[in-house]
C-alpha cells in the first residue's frame, strides 16, 4: 500500500485539540525544524499555525507527500491514534524512517493498545518513538523500542518524563541488551582438532596459538562488549573474510550482506567494495604485513668482498697504471744503452710481468739493474702498490667484520636482488596480488612468486624456515613472524632480520549489517574499552613484539665463514687445474716433439 492510498483511508470526522505545545517542546529539544502531520483532525490548520510560529515547518500527510525524496537530516512525524487506520503509514514507509534521526510522536488515549500495535513493527533500539498520553493537565511521555526486532529482543516501554507547563525529560539510556541474541561470524582458517569451535574460541590462550590478523584477540573484544551490554552471541564459523566470487561476497561479509549474521566476529580491512553492503563501525588495531628476510651481508655475491672496496673506475685506473709501469719497465729492460756490468741477462717481457706482480703482492723483486731510470720506475711502482695494498687490505677486513649496510630497502630493491621470494598462503595475500595495479608488485609476483616452475605460497612455519636458512624473503603477518623468530632464530639471525613493506600497515575495523540498530552501542562500547586501557592490554597480551637484536662480543658473531673465503678458494682451485692441464699438455708436446740428431763424420 502506498502513501496515496493511505492518505485516502484517513478519517476526517474526528474533532479534538492536539497537544501542540508538547510537540513543539519535544521537537525543539531535538533540534527538529520539519514535521509531517497526519490530518484527520479539522483543527489541523490551527495546529500548523502554532508550529510555524515556533519556526517549525510542517506538511500534511496527503496525496502530494512523497517521503522517498525526503532530504532533511532531521524530520519529525506526528501521528494521532484517534484517526482510523493511523498505523497504515508504517506499512508504506521504508524501515530507515524508523531509525534516528527521525522522531515519531504518537498521541493516544490507550497506551497498552498503542504499544501492542507498535510492537509489530521494526522499531529498534536506535529509534526515537515517543508515545504521549494525557492525565488531566499533565501529558505523560513514554519511549518505546525493541531491543532487537530481528534478534529476539523484548519490546520496551519506558517512562521518559512528562509535560505540564514545561518539558521534563529523563536521561535516555538504552545500554541493557538482555535477551538480545546476536549472530556472530568468526573467521578461522586453521583446522580445529580435538575440541569444539566454542571451546577453541573461549579457551585458547596467548602463546599457544599464532593469532594472525587479530582473530582471537578480536573475539576477546567481543566478549568485553558482551559484558558491557549483556547480550548473547550465537557463534558461526567461516574460513573467509569476504571476497567477490561470481558477483557476490563469501565469508564474513557475505553473511552480513545476507543478514545471516548481525556482527562480524573478526576484524577486517577497509575496502570500498565492501563499504557498499556492510557498515564499518570503528577501528580497532593496526595490522602489519611485511617481507621478513635475513639481509644478505653481500647482496651482490661473495666476490664483492674483494671488488667492493674500490669502484669500477678506480679498478680501471689501477689496471691502466700497472700496465703502463709494466710496459715502461719492459722497454727499459731491452735498451742496451742503459745496461751496466753485472746486470741480469734476462731482459724478457715476462721479467717485467713478474716485477709488476711482485710489487702488487709486496714480495720484493729479483730485478737487478744498475740504471737509475729503472730504479726510479721500481721505487715509484712499489710506493704506489704499497699504499694500495694497505688501503685495500684494511677495507676488506673491516667489510668482513662490520655490520653490513641495508641495501635492500623497498620492493624494487627486492626485485633486483638475488633473493627468492615467498608469501603466506592466506586469502587476503592472494586477493591483493589479484587486485593490485602496482607495476613493481606485479613484476615481483610473476618473476619470483608464481612462475612457470614455482608457486611460492607457503605456510608460516615453512616460510620462516626458509628465511632462517638465508637468501629468502617471506611476506607474513608480523605477529606470526615475530613469534617464530623468537622461538627458532639465533641472536645473529635475529640481528640479520630486515623488513620490507608490500603495502602500508592497515587499520582493522568492526563490521555490522548495513544500518544495524547496534552501531552506536558498538562505537560507545569500544570507546569505553579504549579509555579503560583494555585495548592496550589485549594488544600487549596477544601481539608478539619484535625480537630485540642483542649484540654480543661472542666470536661466532664476528667470525669469517667459509662462504666469505670461498671466492679465493675457487680462484686457487682454478689455478691448480689450469697448471695441471698445462703440465699434461707440455708432456704430450714433449713426447711427440721431433728430435734432431747430430751426425759425426
Amino acid at each position: 500500500m502506498d502513501l496515496l492510498k493511505f492518505a485516502l483511508i484517513l478519517n476526517f470526522t474526528i474533532i479534538m485539540v492536539l497537544p501542540v505545545p508538547v510537540y513543539i517542546e519535544i521537537l525543539k529539544s531535538r533540534n527538529i525544524g520539519n514535521v509531517i502531520l497526519s490530518h484527520c483532525n479539522r483543527n489541523i490548520i490551527e495546529s500548523q499555525k502554532n508550529l510555524i510560529a515556533n519556526n517549525i515547518r510542517s506538511v500534511f500527510l496527503a496525496n502530494s507527500t512523497d517521503l522517498s525524496n525526503l532530504s532533511y537530516a532531521k524530520v519529525g512525524f506526528i501521528l494521532d491514534t484517534h484517526c482510523e487506520s493511523w498505523n497504515q503509514i508504517f506499512n508504506v514507509v521504508d524501515e530507515r524512517f524508523f531509525r534516528g534521526p527521525f522522531t515519531w510522536l504518537v498521541n493516544t488515549d490507550d497506551l497498552n493498545s498503542t504499544v501492542d500495535v507498535l510492537s509489530k513493527y521494526p522499531i529498534d533500539i536506535n529509534s526515537d518513538f515517543i508515545v504521549i498520553t494525557k492525565n488531566r493537565k499533565v501529558f505523560n511521555l513514554y519511549e518505546v523500542y525493541s531491543k532487537g526486532f530481528y534478534t529476539n529482543g523484548s519490546f520496551i516501554v519506558r517512562d521518559l518524563g512528562h509535560f505540564d507547563s514545561e518539558l521534563h525529560l529523563k536521561r535516555n539510556i538504552r545500554a541493557d541488551l538482555t535477551g538480545v541474541v546476536l549472530k556472530c561470524v568468526v573467521v578461522i582458517v586453521d583446522p580445529i582438532v580435538n575440541e569444539t569451535f566454542e571451546h577453541y574460541l573461549e579457551n585458547t590462550s596467548p602463546g599457544k596459538l599464532i593469532d594472525s590478523v587479530h582473530k582471537l584477540k578480536f573475539f576477546r573484544l567481543m566478549k568485553y562488549l558482551q559484558n558491557i551490554y549483556n547480550f548473547s552471541l550465537m557463534l558461526q564459523r567461516t574460513n573467509s573474510w569476504g571476497y567477490l566470487r561470481n558477483g557476490s561476497f563469501d565469508g564474513l561479509v557475505g553473511s552480513l550482506q545476507r543478514r545471516d549474521a548481525d556482527i562480524g566476529g573478526s576484524s577486517i580491512f577497509y575496502r570500498s567494495d565492501r563499504l557498499k553492503i556492510i557498515d564499518y563501525v570503528t577501528s580497532t588495531w593496526q595490522t602489519r604485513h611485511c617481507f621478513i628476510l635475513r639481509h644478505p651481508k653481500y647482496p651482490g655475491g661473495f666476490y664483492t668482498i674483494y671488488t667492493g672496496p674500490l669502484t669500477d673506475i678506480v679498478w680501471y685506473w689501477i689496471l691502466f697504471v700497472l700496465t703502463l709501469a709494466g710496459l715502461v719497465t719492459c722497454i727499459m729492460l731491452k735498451i742496451r744503452a742503459i745496461k751496466r756490468p753485472g746486470d741480469d741477462e734476462d731482459s724478457s717481457s715476462s721479467m717485467a710481468l713478474i716485477f709488476i706482480f711482485s710489487a702488487i703482492s709486496q714480495q720484493g723483486t729479483t730485478l737487478n739493474r744498475g740504471s737509475i731510470s729503472i730504479k726510479i720506475v721500481t721505487f715509484v711502482t712499489f710506493i704506489f702498490t704499497l699504499t694500495l695494498y694497505q688501503y685495500y687490505n684494511a677495507t676488506v677486513v673491516s667489510t668482513l667484520l662490520r655490520e653490513p649496510p641495508k641495501t635492500i630497502r623497498n620492493l624494487k630493491d627486492l626485485l633486483e636482488s638475488n633473493l627468492k621470494v615467498g608469501v603466506e598462503d592466506v586469502l587476503y595475500n592472494k586477493d591483493h596480488f589479484r587486485r593490485t595495479t602496482d607495476a613493481v608488485t606485479l613484476e615481483l609476483y610473476h618473476k619470483k612468486i608464481v612462475t612457470g616452475k614455482e608457486y611460492n605460497f607457503f605456510k608460516p612455519d615453512h616460510g620462516m624456515r626458509l628465511v632462517k636458512a638465508g637468501g629468502f624473503a617471506y611476506h607474513i603477518d608480523s605477529i606470526i613472524g615475530y613469534r617464530i623468530m623468537r622461538n627458532t632464530f639465533t641472536e645473529r639471525e635475529i640481528c640479520d632480520a630486515h623488513e620490507i613493506y608490500l603495502y602500508p600497515p592497515q587499520k582493522m575495523a568492526v563490521t555490522l549489517q548495513k544500518n544495524s540498530p547496534y552501531r552506536e552501542h558498538v562505537v560507545i562500547g569500544i570507546q569505553k574499552i579504549y579509555e579503560s586501557g583494555l585495548m592496550y592490554r589485549l594488544k600487549s597480551v596477544w601481539d608478539e613484539p619484535k625480537p630485540q637484536c642483542v649484540h654480543t662480543p661472542d666470536s661466532s658473531v664476528f667470525s669469517v665463514s667459509l662462504r666469505e673465503f670461498s671466492s679465493v678458494l675457487i680462484m686457487l682451485a682454478l689455478g691448480m687445474v689450469l697448471s695441471v692441464s698445462i703440465l699434461f699438455l707440455e708432456i704430450i708436446v714433449g713426447r711427440y716433439k721431433v728430435k734432431v740428431y747430430d751426425f759425426c763424420h
